[in-house]
Parts: structure tokens; sequence; C-alpha cells
């Protein structure tokens, strides 16, 4: 449960199924392991506990109308656009207590997040500054969230119609075996259908990729039916601008590196190397003086955290580093 330390509405969508006793056993353990971690933890789930006997008694004494909740919900909602970033999770029964939650966040404080559960759509999202995210979907599909990812799928029908879709950001996939339903990615104008793999799957305005680790991917454009097969070392590549969808070898040895933050740099500029760290590590670089930031860097690195990467690199360039405030400035001596 430590990857979901910085991501909020993930532990607590767990802890609403929790209580909504609608929790498979996979999260509940994953929960259990986040409860006995830190004793705040704790005190969190217990304050949840009390929120639904408090708001049950008081929906009680007042007689509040579910679907007219949901009805002012909806307005305050469509009358706010700066709520468009905001996470849904989202379940029919709208009679449910967290509905009342829902709109008590949103009336109280109107920033941040909330969750509501609705129509069996669960939507999952990372803010930017989300470290790793590791998500189990109810086939077992094991899903590693990048920062700023989100994605979506239904909960109810999802082990008949194991479809996950990609609405921004990047994952990497693992599919669970043994299921009659073939696992498949929404990627917009594009699916992803896997035939046992594990894939790392990209989308953003300008390209949306896939990268074969493992099995095989076919990935079928929907507006031509065009369809790529994309084995091991392979990428598919679709640009939304022009239409194209090519495949091609994959060059990017570092496309994991989010994950397990493992580089290799054969001759490399350091300037391209200070971007692939910056964006791994979600943390500025700068490089002073073009002189070192054209100069090659071929090397190994996999450290948990920037300042060793970066110690290595100064060792092996012979330069110097520094922090100030949020930013690495590398330079020459």
């Amino acid at each position: 449960m430590k990857n979901f330390e910085t991501n909020e509405e993930l532990i607590f969508g767990l802890i609403i199924d929790d209580l909504d006793n609608t929790i498979t056993p996979a999260n509940k353990e994953l929960l259990n392991q986040w409860r006995e971690a830190d004793p705040a933890n704790e005190i969190t789930y217990q304050e949840f506990l009390n929120v639904q006997v408090n708001l049950d008694k008081l929906v009680g004494r007042l007689e509040i109308d579910a679907q007219q909740s949901w009805e002012s919900l909806d307005k305050k909602i469509n009358d706010q656009p700066d709520l468009e970033e905001l996470v849904f999770l989202k379940e029919e029964k709208q009679n449910h207590y967290w509905l009342k939650i829902a709109a008590a966040i949103l009336l109280v404080s109107s920033v941040g997040f909330y969750f509501v559960w609705r129509n069996q759509d669960v939507v999952i999202h990372t803010d930017q500054n989300t470290a790793l995210t590791n998500i189990v979907l109810p086939d077992g599909t094991e899903v590693k969230l990048n920062a700023a990812t989100s994605i979506s799928y239904h909960k109810n029908t999802f082990k008949t119609d194991r479809k996950l879709e990609l609405l921004k950001g990047e994952a990497f996939i693992h599919v669970a075996k043994g299921s009659s339903s073939q696992f498949r990615v929404d990627l917009g104008e594009l699916e992803a259908k896997d035939i046992g793999t594990r894939f790392n799957i990209s989308k953003t305005e300008h390209k949306t990729t896939v990268i074969v680790e493992e099995g095989e991917v076919a990935l079928r454009q929907n507006s031509t039916a065009k369809e790529l097969r994309l084995t091991p070392g392979k990428i598919g590549l679709y640009n939304p601008m022009t239409g194209a969808l090519i495949a091609e070898d994959n060059q990017d040895l570092n496309y994991k590196a989010w994950i397990d933050k493992s580089f290799v740099f054969k001759a490399v500029a350091v300037g391209e190397v200070a971007g692939q760290l910056q964006k791994v590590y979600n943390f500025k670089i700068d490089i002073e003086g073009d002189r070192l930031k054209n100069r090659k860097l071929t090397a190994r690195l996999k450290y948990q955290t920037l300042d060793s990467a970066l110690a290595v690199i100064s060792a092996s360039l012979q330069c110097k580093v520094k922090k100030s405030e949020d930013t690495f400035i590398l330079y020459d001596n």
C-alpha cells in the first residue's frame, strides 16, 4: 500500500468499498496493509466509519431525498468549469449515504477532489506530483500508473467485458490470464487488444504509443480498421493530427524508467539525459552552459533518488551538481 501514500482518492475509494461491503479480496488485503502501516491511517479509517454512522442518523432525521441531492450536485459541477479535472468514482446506488458525503465535500470545500459512485463507472486519476501508483483491476490485472494519468473502467461488468480506457497519461499493464474475455484498452481513435501481454501505453494530445514487452498486442485504428500486430521490442505510434499509424522497432531503452528508475544511456547528450531524468523523478534539472549540455554520457543508472543518479553523472563527467530550492543544477568545475 506504500504506493498509495500520495494518492488519497485511491485509499478513500477502497475504504468506501469496504464500508459498503463491495471490496474485492485483493483490495481488502491492500486496505488492511495500509491501515496497519501507520496509526494515522487507522484513525482516518475510523473517521470514515464515524461519518457513515453520523450521516445515517442525519439522513434519517432530515429525510434527505437522494435524487434531489444528485440534481443539486450535478448542477454544482456544471456551473464550475474549474472542476473538470476532479476525480469521479461513480455507482448506481443513489440512495447510499456517500451521496451526502459527496455533496457535503463539494459544498464545503469546492476544491481538491471528491468521489461519487454512480452508473458503475470507476475513474482513477493521479495528479502531477503523484508517485508510481499500483492498481489491481477486478480481474486481477495489474496496472501501474504514472503521474498525471487517468483511467476508467466499468466496475460491475469488467470481468466479462475487460475494457479499460486510458483517458490520458501513461500506464504499464500486466494482463491477468485465465479469462474468456479478451483484455482491451480504449485509446480513443485506437483500441489495443491484448494477447497474453505486458505492455506500456502512453497517450497525449499529440501522440499515442504502445510498447510491447511480452506477448502480443493487436493495435486497431477505428476509423480505417487498420490493424497492426505488435510483438516484443516493437512500438506502435499514432499521430492524432495526421491519422498516421505505424509500427517500428522500439529504440527507447528507458521507456519503463518511470517504473523501476533504471536507465541506460549510450553516448546520449547530457541535455537529453536531464530531460529524461526530470520526467521520471518529476524534479527540475538545469544545465549551465552549452558545452556541458552537449557532452555525451554513457552509463547505467538505477537509483530510487535523483540525488544519487546526479551524483553518479557528476562523477562520470567531472562536473558539479548543486540544489537550489526546487531545482538541481549541473555545471562545469
